[in-house]
C-alpha cells in the first residue's frame, strides 16, 4: 500500500514539473457513492455498497507527448466482504508525430469494431463481479507496449505486447460451493514462462468504410479450470481442488464499420485455436469460429445498437456428464456409476470441471446464436440519459437485462439508478449466478 501511494506521489511530482515547464497538466475525477440492493436470493438485502475516489492527471504538450494515470480508490462491502483498494488504473507515456506513437505503461487497449459482442477483445482484462454505474469500469489496465504508425491516412499499423498475464475476474467469488471443493481462481498479474501475449493490427480507412485484419498470440483473458485434487479417501465425500490457470491461443480476425447514412453497420469473423491440444486437457477449450454482424441507429436524440452473434464450436463432441458446479448431485446416480466396473472417479470429476469452463465459456453445444440490443437517450440537453441493454442467448436461454437512467441535475453531478437483471435455465450460467448478481442500485457521482 505504502509502495503504491509513493509511486502515485512520484507521478504527481513529474507532471508537475511538467507543469512548470509550460506544460499543459490538467488533473480531475470524481467522487463517487453506490448502493446495490440484492434482488435475488442472496443472503445480504446489501449486496454491495461501495465509496470510490477517482484522481486523474493529464499531462502533454500537445506536439509530441503525453501521459495519462487514473488512481483508484475503493471502501467499502460487497458480497458480505470488506474492501479496501488503491490502485493504478492506468499509468501510461506517449511520444507520437505525424507518422507514429509509441505508448508503454498501464493500459486500457480496445481492438474491434463491434460494441456489445468483441470476440477480438485480447488486452483489456475484464472483471465480471465489479459493481459501479458505469459499464467501462469493469475494463483492467494491463501492462502493455503499442507502437502505433500512419504511413498515409488510410492505413493505421498497430503491435501490442504484453509481458504479463493478467486474466479477467470470474463470478466464481461469492459462489456458494460445498465444502468439499475449492476453488483458487488468479487475479492481477502473473509471471511465468509463455505468459506473454503480441498482436497486430491493419486498419484501412476508405470511403465510408473501415476494415481491419488481426492477429493475437498468448494467454486467453480467461483463465481456464483444471482439476488440481480428487481425493477419494471418502467416497461419499471427496476433496476437489480446481485452479483457474493460462492457455495459450492464436486468433485470427477481420472486421469492418460502414456508414450508410444515419446507420452504421458492423461485422467481425474470428478464429481462434489453443496451442495445446485438447485431449486430457480439461482447462484447454475447443477451437471455434465466432462471427459479430450489427449497426447502430441514430434517429433524433436515441441511438439503437443491435448485433447479433454466433459460434461453431470446432472438434465437438458431447459432454459425457454435467458440471461440476451449479447441478445437484443425484446419490442413486452416483453410487451407481461407483459401482461399474473400471469406474475412474478421479476421471469423473476432471470431465465435470472440463464441463464447468464449457459452461462458462459457452461451448457445452457446437452451435450458439446470441442477440444483444441497446438504447440510449439523450434528453433535456444531456441532462437526461436512459438507457437499456440486453441480451439474450437463444441456445442456453440466458438473458440479462440492465436498465439504467442517469439525471444530471447540475454541471459535475451525476445521479443514477438502475438494475442487473440475470436469469437462465435451471443449471445454467446465469442461473448459478442470478442469486448475487441481480440487484437494483442508485449512485451518486460528484465529478472535478
Amino acid at each position: 500500500m505504502i509502495r503504491r501511494i509513493i509511486l502515485s506521489l512520484l507521478f504527481i511530482l513529474l507532471a508537475g514539473t511538467l507543469s512548470s515547464q509550460d506544460k499543459t497538466f490538467t488533473p480531475g475525477g470524481f467522487i463517487r457513492g453506490g448502493a446495490w440492493f440484492s434482488t435475488g436470493d442472496y443472503g445480504n438485502d446489501v449486496n454491495a455498497a461501495l465509496g470510490d475516489v477517482s484522481l486523474t492527471l493529464t499531462a502533454t504538450d500537445n506536439l509530441s507527448y503525453k501521459g495519462f494515470a487514473d488512481l483508484r480508490v475503493r471502501m467499502g462491502q460487497q458480497f458480505g466482504e470488506n474492501t479496501n483498494s488503491l490502485e493504478l488504473r492506468e499509468a501510461w507515456g506517449m511520444y507520437y508525430n505525424k507518422y507514429l506513437s509509441l505508448s508503454l505503461g498501464k493500459k486500457i487497449i480496445k481492438w474491434g469494431k463491434t460494441d456489445i459482442f468483441t470476440p477480438l477483445q485480447r488486452f483489456t482484462p475484464f472483471d465480471f463481479t465489479y459493481h459501479s454505474p458505469a459499464f467501462e469500469d469493469k475494463d483492467i489496465g494491463n501492462i502493455a507496449g503499442e507502437l502505433v504508425l500512419t504511413p498515409s491516412p488510410f492505413v493505421k499499423l498497430s503491435a501490442v505486447a504484453t509481458p504479463f498475464w493478467y486474466p479477467s475476474v470470474l463470478i466464481t467469488a461469492p459462489l456458494d460451493l460445498p465444502g468439499n471443493i475449492t476453488l483458487n481462481i488468479p487475479e492481477g498479474l502473473r509471471t511465468g514462462n509463455g505468459y506473454y501475449s503480441a498482436g497486430f493490427r491493419a486498419d484501412f480507412m476508405l470511403h465510408a468504410l473501415d476494415a481491419g485484419l488481426q492477429w493475437y498470440h498468448g494467454p486467453d483473458l480467461m483463465p481456464g479450470l483444471s482439476l488440481t485434487e480428487a481425493d477419494f479417501t471418502n467416497p461419499l465425500n471427496p476433496l476437489i481442488s480446481i485452479s483457474g490457470v493460462p492457455y495459450i491461443i492464436n486468433q485470427a480476425g477481420f472486421d469492418f464499420e460502414a456508414v450508410t447514412g444515419p446507420i452504421v453497420m458492423r461485422g467481425t469473423l474470428a478464429y481462434s485455436r489453443p496451442v495445446k491440444e485438447k485431449t486430457g486437457n480439461e482447462e484447454i477449450p475447443f477451437p471455434q469460429v465466432e462471427w459479430v454482424a450489427g449497426f447502430d441507429w441514430t434517429p433524433g436524440g436515441v441511438r439503437m445498437t443491435f448485433e447479433y452473434s454466433g459460434k461453431k464450436v470446432l472438434d465437438f463432441y458431447e459432454s459425457p456428464y454435467p458440471p461440476l458446479i451449479g447441478t445437484e448431485i443425484d446419490m442413486n446416480e452416483l453410487a451407481a456409476l461407483f459401482s461399474t466396473p473400471g469406474f475412474d472417479p478421479v476421471e469423473y470429476i476432471r470431465m465435470q470441471t472440463e464441463a464447468f469452463g464449457r459452461l462458462y465459456n459457452n461451448q457445452m453445444h457446437e452451435y450458439y446464436h446470441m442477440a444483444g440490443l441497446r438504447f440510449e437517450g439523450d434528453l433535456m440537453y444531456g441532462r437526461l440519459t436512459p438507457s437499456l441493454t440486453t441480451m439474450y442467448n437463444f441456445t442456453s436461454k440466458d438473458f440479462m437485462v440492465m436498465p439504467a437512467i442517469k439525471f444530471k441535475p447540475s454541471d459535475g453531478l451525476t445521479l443514477t439508478a438502475g438494475m442487473d437483471y440475470y436469469k437462465g435455465t435451471k443449471g445454467g450460467l446465469y442461473d448459478i449466478i442470478d442469486e448475487f448478481m441481480n440487484t437494483v442500485f442508485l449512485a451518486v457521482q460528484v465529478d472535478f
